[in-house]
């Protein structure tokens, strides 16, 4: 099967271009195009010109800044393979291990999404926020995810969520659900994404056998919008799946945390 990978940016140039090295480097001969889109960057402008020298490379530059789901869903629908893998700028290839991701997903019809362990920086401290289960009000306020042991002795790890950073799907399957619901600018997207999946009996998951580099946080600016577009979507996500009374709960529970993250500023 032809795999495209599909990466968008904003303000990231270089961690682009090093995130786009790193996968010629490792496994230039797993994947047939890279596609690019570049979500009207402000701050670190780039062209086409800047990937001269890898001939896989498809550059596309948007208008305005439509949101990390839209922006996706553009990419993919450029791609001419059979496997998406979407990833952030910020993540880095390490060695050949996403071929064997890719080997084995593509012959599983029972698995929605899949991503691979990650780990930070130092190639050694394994990142906890890209798996997990649904959002719950017991587990609300404790982090995006609840956070599940990995068990190394299989090869694949059944969970509800894979992140957005790093997620290997099949083209048709994307197709299949709509792809990313846009109403998402920023955040839960991959949420919203592998919870249709699961509703229609698929089964996500990490394979535990592949690894990248993340450097999480770094290709965005932390500010107080960033905060705002999170919870705007949590309220979406919620009246979305869970309903009116259930996203009213939710905000009830939510209202000291967030207040005490306003007080600190």
């Amino acid at each position: 099967m032809k795999l495209s990978i599909v990466i968008v940016n904003f303000n990231s140039k270089k961690l682009l271009l090093n995130c786009v090295d790193s996968l010629y480097k490792w496994v230039n001969n797993c994947f047939d195009e890279i596609i690019v889109v570049d979500n009207a960057s402000t701050k670190e402008k780039i062209s086409a010109n800047d990937f001269d020298r890898h001939q896989k490379v498809k550059f596309y530059s948007l208008d305005s800044n439509f949101g990390f789901g839209a922006a996706n869903n553009f990419g993919v629908k450029q791609a001419k393979g059979d496997l998406i893998l979407l990833l952030n700028p910020d993540t880095l290839i390490v060695d050949d291990s996403i071929r064997d991701m890719a080997r084995y997903y593509s012959g599983k019809n029972s698995i929605g999404a899949i991503t691979c362990l990650l780990y930070s920086a130092d190639d050694k401290t394994l990142q906890k926020s890209f798996f997990g289960r649904f959002q719950s009000l017991l587990g609300l306020t404790i982090r995006r995810y609840n956070y599940q042991e990995i068990n190394t002795s299989v090869d694949f790890m059944p969970t509800d969520i894979v992140t957005g950073a790093c997620l290997l799907i099949k083209k048709s399957l994307f197709e299949k659900i709509g792809g990313f619901d846009q109403n998402f600018f920023m955040y839960l997207e991959d949420d919203d994404l592998c919870k249709r999946l699961v509703d229609l009996g698929y089964q996500n998951g990490v394979f535990l056998k592949a690894k990248i580099i993340h450097l999480e946080g770094k290709s965005s600016e932390f500010n107080k919008q960033k905060k705002d577009y999170y919870y705007k979507s949590q309220d979406y996500y919620w009246h979305k799946h869970n309903g009116l009374i259930a996203t009213i709960l939710m905000k009830i529970i939510r209202w000291p945390y967030k207040a005490i993250k306003q007080a600190r500023k």
